[in-house]
C-alpha cells in the first residue's frame, strides 16, 4: 500500500530469515552434535571391541582343536595369519599369542592408536576361558 509516495511498513514483503533464527539454528545443531558425535565414537570403539573378542574366540578355538588333536598347542609362528591378523579389527587391534610350552596360551589384543580405548585397553584370554580385563562391559 502507498501512502504519499511511500512504502508502509505492512506493503513490504520480507524473506528469508532473521539473523537470530540463523543463529538460534546452529546452537540447535551444536547441540545435538555435542551429544551425539561422543556418544557414536564410543558406539563405534565397542563394536571394534566386539570384533576382536570374536576373533580372539575364533582364534582360542582354532587352538584347542590343535590341542585335541596333538595334545599341545601349535608354535605361536604355526597360527595362520588370517587368525591373528583379520582384515576387519587389523587397523584397530594388534592380537598376538603365546603358547609358551605349548601346554597353555594367552591371546592377547591391544588397541592400536586408531582406536584408542581407554575404557578396556588391553583384553586377553587365556586356555582356562579366564578373561582381563573384568571391568563391566570389555567383555560381552
Amino acid at each position: 500500500m502507498i501512502l504519499g509516495g511511500k512504502f508502509t511498513i505492512s506493503s513490504v514483503k520480507q524473506y528469508g530469515f532473521t539473523l537470530i533464527e540463523l543463529m538460534i539454528t546452529v546452537v540447535i545443531i551444536a547441540i545435538l552434535a555435542a551429544i551425539a558425535i561422543p556418544s557414536y565414537l564410543n558406539h563405534i570403539k565397542a563394536s571394534h571391541r566386539t570384533d576382536v573378542q570374536a576373533s580372539m574366540m575364533n582364534l582360542a578355538q582354532y587352538l584347542e582343536s590343535q590341542y585335541n588333536a596333538s595334545f599341545s598347542y601349535p608354535a605361536s609362528t604355526a597360527i595362520p595369519t588370517s587368525l591373528t591378523a583379520p582384515s576387519n579389527i587389523s587397523s584397530y587391534y594388534t592380537i598376538t599369542v603365546d603358547t609358551g610350552s605349548g601346554q597353555a596360551y594367552t591371546i592377547t589384543a591391544t588397541p592400536t592408536s586408531n582406536q584408542n580405548d581407554t575404557q578396556c585397553g588391553t583384553l586377553t584370554l587365556n586356555e582356562k576361558g579366564a578373561k582381563t580385563p573384568t571391568t563391566t562391559g570389555c567383555w560381552k
